[in-house]
């Protein structure tokens, strides 16, 4: 038997609903679990399990349990959580500083409030930790391993995974949530070299000089690949990277014109003035609603994490998860009329000339 205390800082706002997401913020130990699980499962298990002749799917059930069949099995890795007290601040975008327009508001636009008489009146319904990014939230990761002593050293590994490129809550793919080690931590490259397929995760960086100032690099850079060209004649929007790939889907959903989509492959859905991309179409669903336009959700393969390192330097990191992205072959859905969906705009920002490795 195993046990080790990690102990974490939270760098950037962290929207951890738990039960009662309109009243409070609570970090608990099944979303930790669940995070530990994702990374597991993106980066193939462990070599060295591997190498024993077990799949990624037995590695699994070994570690983290199932439920699967006609049996459950328990897993072999007990995780708790101590020393933070939920949160009870409750915020909208003015009061995260995340107005439309603005960077964060770029980030956080599912936060705007609806007005409700007095500015003072605001509904605020998200329970946050560390609101202003500067002032961390801190707490204790306590891990138990009751399986094999040789794969202590994987389940540490895939800690430093989590620690160095996970975040937890709500836009927690879009910068937020992010976490730090309080105390010194092996380089992300080095444990990803644990697992199995460590390839399919590609991290690059932009320069940050803080915590605030790495959501408003990411946010901006984003921005420059995602900006959907409402207006044409203005300069400074086309000249952003992505702004071929944006107006081409954005006049794609305004005509109704076939050809193949880009911004679907950066995650789902996408509501605009003139359509919704969505992931499934529901024919019966749109027999019985006319306006009904399709449904579901495919997570953003492109991670924003804002990173600071042993040194206390702050990275801006990018990450890309090809383990994730758009399948071959798979449609997506534009008011309902299939479309197919091209990776040249996820490939494109993979080739960023302003993003710099990270790992080497």
């Amino acid at each position: 038997m195993n046990k080790e205390t990690f102990q974490f800082e939270i760098i950037t706002p962290c929207f951890c609903g738990g039960a009662e997401p309109n009243k409070q913020a609570e970090i608990r130990a099944p979303s930790i679990r669940g995070q530990l699980r994702w990374w597991f499962r993106t980066l193939g298990g462990f070599q060295s399990l591997a190498n024993r002749g077990m799949n990624v799917r037995e590695q699994e059930q070994l570690i983290f349990g199932s439920t699967a069949g006609g049996g459950g099995r328990a897993g072999r890795l007990i995780v708790r959580v101590s020393g933070l007290r939920p949160s009870a601040d409750l915020v909208d975008d003015v009061a995260m500083n995340a107005k439309p327009g603005s960077e964060r508001g770029f980030l956080l636009f599912p936060l705007r409030a609806e007005k409700v008489g007095t500015p003072q009146e605001r509904r605020r319904d998200r329970g946050v930790f560390n609101k202003s990014a500067v002032a961390g939230t801190t707490f204790s990761l306590h891990l138990l391993w009751r399986g094999e002593a040789a794969a202590w050293e994987d389940i540490r590994a895939l800690v430093s995974v989590f620690g160095h490129l996970g975040a937890l809550g709500f836009r927690s793919r879009r910068a937020m949530g992010a976490l730090a080690f309080r105390s010194v931590a092996p380089p992300v490259a080095i444990v990803l070299e644990r697992f199995r397929t460590p390839g399919v995760v590609m991290v690059r960086q932009l320069t940050a000089q803080g915590p605030s100032d790495a959501i408003s690099v990411l946010a901006r850079w984003l921005r420059s690949w995602r900006s959907h060209g409402r207006t044409g004649n203005n300069a400074g929007e086309r000249a952003m990277p992505g702004y071929a790939y944006a107006k081409r889907d954005h006049d794609m959903a305004a005509s109704g014109a076939p050809g193949a989509a880009f911004r679907p492959a950066l995650g789902l859905p996408i509501l605009s003035k003139y359509g919704e991309w969505n992931e499934t179409f529901d024919e019966g669903k749109a027999r019985r609603n006319p306006r009904y336009k399709g449904e579901g959700r495919f997570a953003s393969p492109v991670l924003l994490r804002p990173h600071r390192d042993a040194q206390g330097k702050w990275h801006a990191l990018v990450v890309f998860v090809d383990a994730h992205q758009w399948p071959a072959a798979k449609r997506v859905y534009l008011n309902g009329h299939e479309r197919n969906v091209s990776l040249d705009l996820y490939e494109a920002m993979k080739n960023d000339e302003r993003l710099k490795d990270f790992l080497a």
